[in-house]
């Protein structure tokens, strides 16, 4: 996918860059500069699509989070989507295949008829002389090709002029544009980059003409329709006649008119510089700052979410009463957020009960939560918040208890793993697990949140429900983490430890099957 959208940038390139010079510059008379911007547009085209201006920002810190990502699993598998980017790239090579056979056709048809004539090396040259005129005097690469008419009465101006093209060698600029042509079949606008190259190209080989006057009447009298050749630079093209005899006569530019190359430049840069800034990325920090709302007495309040053994807390949620904004914590356990004086901030965590907070004080507000230890018969919420109004202080991360043998982790350096990794488990849950059959005839769905400990040799223990479906789903999920084999256990410190690990597993019904019973 991304190499398709890299050659749709590289196409919309070439359309801006040829209306710039279509637009400011096919008029000038500098024709080396216009044949170096053409040649030059066809090339930038590859590079600024990969032009990237990523925001100045410090570098994140590493934060590791002791949850699995949600598991989908479905009761049946689904039907495979239409495989469209196979179908694209399938049509992209056969244009590419089409269009290089038709190069490799012109250019062996091209040889084959350079090698009918009597060649004769010259210094600058080889010439070919043919004996009819089938088709025109052309040059191409090293070859310059007379017809015998050209050859018999205008041989010194044909040769005078094709030797131009064969110095300034404008064979290779056809040759780039028709390989181009090959890799971006589907985009018309190389045709007019070609065209407009044949055109400079004629330009250029006209200026070196000693007699202006004499040669715009020998073009004149030479207005023959005779057949021209799709690869070569030919000396009569009827349809460029026009124009070659009003570029002879036109007034040269002045220096200052050099100044639209600049402007057309400084034009391309700003389109990308705006397009690179379009797809930059917005760069997340270390420690979130939710404005969340617009009155004129928000306070900043800062906190800090623990456990029973000063452990910090991630990826837990406080979210202003009454509104859909908020924040969560980051790896240190740490928020920041402006809220409304007087409002309320709940705050939840998956598997307890939820508390709040009244935002008090006068600019800046300090609170700290800690989760209580797990007792029988007891609901699990969070101890009431220690909060201090108008603290400047800032708030620091209290020292953690001190580490037993029986003390569980929940944020650790190095997380426990299933053997061979996230994949290797998601394969084994979907190999092992059977979507209940009540929960199937029933149409249930949803996720059931399990929690459980590894143990410091990679056991596991004290398997939980923290939100259950019923159905047999949660007792289906228990008896597929009792089945798993030895975990690779975590470290902190460097040595292995207890860590309480979160697994979501989301239940979901085919969209044939729900239909199907429907």
């Amino acid at each position: 996918m991304e190499a398709l959208v890299y050659l749709g940038k590289v196409s919309l390139y070439w359309v801006l860059l040829y209306a710039c010079y279509w637009l400011l510059l096919r008029h000038h008379t500098f024709f080396r500069w216009n044949r170096a911007y053409l040649l030059g547009a066809l090339l930038l085209a590859f590079v600024l699509p990969l032009v990237v201006y990523p925001a100045s920002a410090p570098p994140l810190p590493v934060v590791y989070e002791v949850t699995a990502a949600p598991l989908v699993i479905s009761a049946q598998v689904p039907t495979a989507p239409f495989p469209w980017l196979k179908l694209l790239a399938l049509l992209y090579l056969s244009g590419a295949l089409v269009m290089a056979y038709r190069l490799y056709h012109y250019l062996l048809e091209l040889f084959s008829f350079i090698r009918q004539g009597e060649t004769i090396e010259l210094d600058e040259c080889t010439l070919v002389l043919m004996d009819s005129d089938r088709v025109g005097s052309f040059s191409f690469l090293k070859w310059v090709v007379v017809s015998r008419t050209d050859y018999e009465q205008h041989f010194d101006a044909i040769l005078r002029h094709e030797l131009v093209h064969v110095q300034q060698r404008h064979s290779f600029d056809i040759l780039l544009v028709e390989v181009l042509r090959v890799l971006f079949w589907f985009n018309p606008i190389l045709i007019f980059y070609k065209n407009s190259l044949q055109q400079v190209h004629e330009y250029l080989a006209d200026e070196e003409a000693p007699e202006r006057d004499r040669y715009a009447e020998f073009l004149v009298s030479y207005a023959l329709g005779t057949p021209v050749a799709a690869l070569t630079n030919h000396f009569f093209n009827a349809s460029l006649l026009k124009e070659r005899i009003k570029m002879l006569y036109r007034q040269r530019n002045s220096r200052w008119s050099l100044g639209k190359y600049g402007a057309v430049a400084l034009l391309i840069g700003l389109v990308a510089v705006l397009v690179a800034g379009c797809e930059r990325e917005v760069p997340t920090t270390d420690l979130p700052e939710v404005v969340a709302s617009d009155s004129q007495e928000d306070i900043l309040v800062e906190g800090l979410v623990v456990d029973n053994e000063n452990v910090a807390l991630p990826g837990v949620s406080i979210i202003i009463k009454g509104t859909t904004k908020g924040t969560t914590t980051n790896g240190e356990g740490k928020f920041k957020l402006s809220a409304p004086k007087g409002s309320e901030l709940d705050v939840e965590f998956v598997g307890y009960q939820g508390t709040s907070v009244k935002v008090v004080g006068q600019k800046r507000m300090s609170a700290r939560f800690m989760l209580p230890e797990e007792e029988e018969g007891t609901p699990r919420t969070f101890k009431p918040p220690v909060v201090v109004s108008q603290s400047e202080a800032p708030l620091t991360l209290p020292e953690p208890a001190l580490d037993t043998p029986e003390r569980i982790f929940t944020v650790v350096e190095k997380q426990p793993e299933f053997p061979g990794g996230a994949r290797a488990m998601y394969d084994f849950i979907r190999r092992e697990l059977k979507y209940p059959v009540p929960a199937q005839r029933a149409f249930v769905e949803g996720k059931v949140f399990l929690t459980f400990i590894v143990t410091t040799e990679g056991d596991i223990k004290d398997i939980q429900i923290l939100k259950g479906l019923g159905f047999g789903m949660d007792e289906e999920s228990i008896r597929l983490i009792k089945a798993m084999p030895r975990w690779v256990p975590g470290a902190q410190s460097g040595r292995p430890v207890n860590v309480k690990f979160n697994l979501p597993i989301t239940f979901e019904l085919a969209e044939h099957t729900k239909t199907s019973e429907e």
